[in-house]
């Protein structure tokens, strides 16, 4: 039987009380595991939505009813969101999931939660409850995530997409959040726009970098010239041979980026990108890359392991 938790109480019951109404959006002070005013207040405000006594009073009936309401819910087939891209990610990270992490759980997914079934000896029916879904949690938290030098290859995926008013593939989108993802943790959490896309033959001057698949230019409007280096840094971490354009050459600012080893990639693209590795500029006339040398913040030329 669920015990009654009070003002006065003192305990780690009211510690995971807390956890819990905190994920609800009903307590939003420290979790310290005391039962005072502040804590009775949040579960009067809970038992007050659920149509229970609101005074204040963690007895059985709210604390399971509470329970009940932070379990997550069951995933199957047809089911979308944060909470299946959590799923996806988790089961990714313990080697049963090997597509797109898109949302969606599909085949795929389905796939990944039987073989995980399998694994634990479980029913195998392909539907994440709410065992599955905290013990996969719980695993994937001990697996050591790989950094971007070992991060695994971006999925063979060439649909076409628009992404943030561009068309891309699957592939190159993956790689672009990759690369935000690098550029928060060096402090910049702007997500990128785009001037240009792939699969574009309209823009002339670009001479047909972009008719294939894995060409952007990036818009650097706003940011400084350390900062727009960072940006060129997070990419080419990212597996994108990519300059900061408008300083040696006569184009406008922007960063110019092609996606390594895209099988899309037009012929002028694909030279870019070889040129990328002889550390030019990816410029006719073969210049000197900028950022191999402080005009370009000495950032180097990072490449993921995948992409050597």
């Amino acid at each position: 039987m669920t015990s009654t938790l009070r003002v006065g109480s003192q305990s780690p019951a009211v510690k995971a009380m807390q956890q819990q109404l905190a994920k609800l959006g009903h307590y939003t002070v420290r979790v310290d595991g005391d039962y005072g005013p502040l804590t009775k207040k949040a579960v009067a405000s809970f038992e007050k939505a659920r149509g229970l006594r609101a005074d204040g009073v963690a007895d059985g009936k709210m604390r399971d009813a509470l329970a009940k309401a932070v379990a997550p819910r069951p995933l199957r087939v047809g089911s979308s969101g944060p909470a299946v891209r959590a799923l996806q990610t988790r089961l990714q990270a313990l080697g049963y999931y090997k597509s797109t992490i898109d949302g969606r759980y599909g085949r795929a997914t389905k796939a990944a939660v039987q073989a995980f079934e399998r694994k634990h000896g479980w029913n195998v029916d392909g539907i994440a409850g709410q065992r599955l879904q905290e013990t996969a949690a719980k695993e994937a938290s001990t697996v050591k995530k790989p950094s971007w030098q070992t991060a695994p290859p971006p999925p063979s995926d060439y649909r076409v997409v628009r992404f943030r008013g561009v068309r891309v593939n699957v592939r190159t989108r993956v790689m672009i959040e990759r690369a935000e993802s690098y550029m928060k943790k060096m402090g910049l959490g702007k997500k990128l726009s785009f001037s240009q896309g792939s699969y574009n033959t309209s823009v002339a001057a670009s001479a047909g970098t972009h008719d294939g698949g894995g060409a952007l230019d990036i818009r650097i409007l706003g940011y400084s010239s350390k900062n727009a280096d960072k940006v060129v840094k997070a990419l080419r971490m990212a597996g994108f041979a990519a300059w900061r354009r408008g300083v040696a050459d006569p184009f406008a600012p922007h960063i110019h980026a092609i996606a390594i080893g895209d099988k899309r990639a037009a012929p002028l693209a694909r030279s870019q990108v070889a040129e990328y590795f002889r550390g030019g500029d990816g410029l006719v006339g073969s210049r000197r890359d900028i950022h191999l040398t402080s005009v370009g913040h000495n950032i180097g030329r990072p490449v993921p392991n995948w992409a050597k």
